[in-house]
């Protein structure tokens, strides 16, 4: 069961899920690009409290114009502060990776352990410049320089996922590995209001999201005192073995994870694992 909640930090509307009453010691997950706060398994273990959030424009948060990865999570921390939050697990999926890197760096003093899952690396970075290619080079072009444009084309990305939601999932699901396959025709519901909530307000939450994950940053640096967890499927066409040996390279990564027969969903078969891999982590 998940607690819905909705509060306002810093005069911004910010959405979230928990997964029981709060503890002091957390797990917080970061959705992916076009997902949003419940796209995540219940445990159904009321000792163990995962909080996630709706970033800017998505769900239930508030709409804020082209604001910085920075600034949300700012937000966020300041909301799990006013509720005695003192230690977190940081778990980021795809794009939701990369918050959860910018997170550690921004506050290393709160955060025990971080779990990168098929994750994007940083987006916009001198030291990842040769590495990322494809869609996400030509997203951070549009996002940084062509604004008009790019709110255009996630509108219209919007309105192809609400209008066509029955047609478009049914030629993903082909794609996918027979265990995320079935893990989402067992969880219809949970999947279709994870997308749909994605791209609430036409889309403007996923064109403001793609401007903060495609600003520029010299660097991302995570301390050697926190432990990085890293978790790549075989079968995953979206995220290339360079982002992962990227991560081994620039972070204090203390075991990677390569698994056979999974792709970029993973995390929806494996939820189980990454979220004791943390809690032995914190013991």
């Amino acid at each position: 069961m998940f607690y819905n909640e909705s509060e306002t930090v810093n005069g911004t509307q910010l959405a979230y899920v928990r997964s029981c009453e709060w503890k002091e010691n957390i797990i917080l997950f970061f959705h992916g690009f076009t997902g949003s706060k419940e796209y995540f398994p219940d445990i159904n273990n009321d000792n163990i409290c995962i909080v996630s959030f709706d970033r800017p424009g998505v769900g239930g948060s508030s709409v804020v114009p082209y604001y910085t990865m920075e600034s949300f999570l700012q937000n966020v921390h300041d909301l799990l502060k006013k509720h005695n939050v003192i230690s977190i697990g940081v778990i980021g999926h795809s794009a939701g990776g990369y918050y959860a890197q910018v997170f550690a760096q921004m506050f290393p003093e709160t955060v025990k352990s971080v779990s990168l899952i098929s994750s994007m690396v940083p987006l916009n970075c001198p030291d990842t410049k040769k590495i990322v290619k494809g869609q996400w080079k030509f997203i951070v072009t549009l996002s940084l320089k062509f604004k008009g444009f790019s709110r255009s084309y996630f509108r219209k990305m919007a309105q192809g996922i609400t209008g066509n939601y029955e047609k478009q999932l049914v030629e993903n699901m082909k794609t996918l590995p027979d265990i995320e396959r079935k893990f989402m025709e067992d969880n219809p519901e949970m999947i279709k209001n994870a997308v749909i909530n994605a791209v609430a307000n036409d889309g403007l939450g996923v064109c403001h999201d793609a401007y903060a994950l495609c600003v520029k940053r010299d660097k991302v640096t995570i301390s050697k005192d926190i432990p990085v967890y890293v978790w790549y499927g075989k079968e995953d066409t979206q995220i290339p073995m360079s982002f992962i040996e990227y991560f081994r390279s620039a972070y204090p990564v203390k075991h990677t994870h390569i698994l056979d027969n999974v792709a970029h969903m993973l995390y929806l078969t494996s939820w189980k694992d990454i979220i004791n891999e943390i809690i032995q982590e914190n013991a």
